[in-house]
């Protein structure tokens, strides 16, 4: 008796000490800190004037994996394929000059290894890119479930495609909600994504957010943030688009009770900021979830100083959407003239800081 109840001690101390190593292993990253944020050549991008007019994307592609994006399924190789020629299906016909795209796939085993990035830039012809990591981890067990449903080895986050030329790049990691250690670990980063294109010769900075979605008091403190961000841009004269996945919208903000949202008032106070909207009623706006949009919560925010809109349309996909969100395009003319565009050779640190 005495041996077995040693051996059985034996075996949980084992168990224990495995998961703990497994644990550490499993939501550890692979790629060094210097590697979280690229700016990717494919092709030499053209010089050009400043141009007449710009159309802008942003679509939160949700990993080309359909409405089922986190629910515990298999999913066959050929629904990422079929996905990905839908999707560029629709970049060819919208033509922007400008992607923001959230949830975006960097060869993952979870989308059968496609790096999405390189995918699209090679079969759009996007010249450059700008890459972003926020979920790096060895092993990812969720959806919880059996093994094959997990999405196991991850490399996934935000990316700006560009016909321009993209002279800078900053990744800022916002603000973590608050919960339990083993669900942090494994929890990824929320993103201010920051590129600077070569406009014709000036700058045009691009902020692309993928802000929280669970945990309301975290969102709008993220939202200050990236508040805080584009009015120092603002401030020095800096034209800057603001677009993405804001998990939040205006109706949100605007509840009675106790769940009120105020993510979209913190993200817009004392800013010239206004939302492309398509010309129909915000209920046919929504761009989420993609097969029966009710919520309002992907957009694009302009300065009409620097740009007005020409054109604003919402993509959802059909029959069968690739993502659980619409993808919004826009687009511009631009309100100045060449002569007027502010050059900007100077301008404020990328990089996002804390909010009281």
């Amino acid at each position: 008796m005495k041996r077995a109840l040693q051996a059985f001690g034996v075996i949980l101390v084992v168990l224990n000490v495995g998961a703990v190593l497994f644990f550490l292993w499993a939501s550890s990253g692979r790629l060094p800190e210097e590697d979280l944020a690229q700016a990717r050549t494919y092709a030499p991008a053209p010089d050009t004037t400043l141009p007449d007019t710009l159309t802008v994307t942003t679509y939160n592609i949700g990993y080309l994996s359909g409405m089922r994006n986190n629910e515990p399924v298999v999913r066959p190789d050929s629904l990422f394929y079929a996905n990905m020629d839908q999707a560029v299906r629709f970049f060819r016909k919208t033509d922007p000059d400008l992607v923001g795209v959230q949830e975006i796939d960097f060869g993952g085993a979870r989308v059968a290894h496609v790096d999405q990035l390189d995918t699209l830039a090679a079969r759009l012809g996007f010249p450059t890119a700008a890459r972003a990591v926020n979920w790096d981890e060895r092993y990812l067990p969720f959806p919880y479930g059996r093994p094959a449903v997990n999405f196991g080895r991850t490399l996934s986050g935000q990316a700006v495609l560009s016909r321009f030329p993209i002279r800078e790049h900053v990744r800022n990691v916002l603000p973590r909600p608050p919960q339990p250690f083993f669900r942090d670990a494994f929890y990824l980063d929320r993103l201010a994504q920051v590129a600077v294109v070569d406009f014709g010769g000036r700058p045009l900075v691009v902020i692309n957010v993928h802000l929280e979605a669970f945990h309301v008091g975290t969102r709008e403190q993220q939202a200050r943030i990236v508040n805080d961000l584009y009015r120092r841009l603002a401030e020095e004269g800096v034209p800057a688009l603001l677009l993405g996945d804001f998990n939040s919208s205006f109706a949100a903000s605007n509840s009675d009770g106790p769940a009120e949202d105020s993510t979209m008032q913190y993200l817009l106070a004392d800013t010239d900021l206004r939302a492309a909207r398509t010309a129909v009623a915000d209920t046919v706006a929504a761009t989420y979830p993609a097969d029966a949009p009710h919520q309002r919560i992907d957009y694009i925010f302009y300065p009409p100083r620097f740009f007005a809109p020409t054109d604003v349309r919402r993509w959802c996909g059909t029959p069968d959407p690739p993502s659980d969100h619409c993808a919004i395009t826009a687009s511009f003319r631009l309100a100045l003239s060449a002569e007027e565009w502010p050059s900007n050779e100077t301008r404020p640190s990328l990089e996002t800081g804390s909010v009281e």
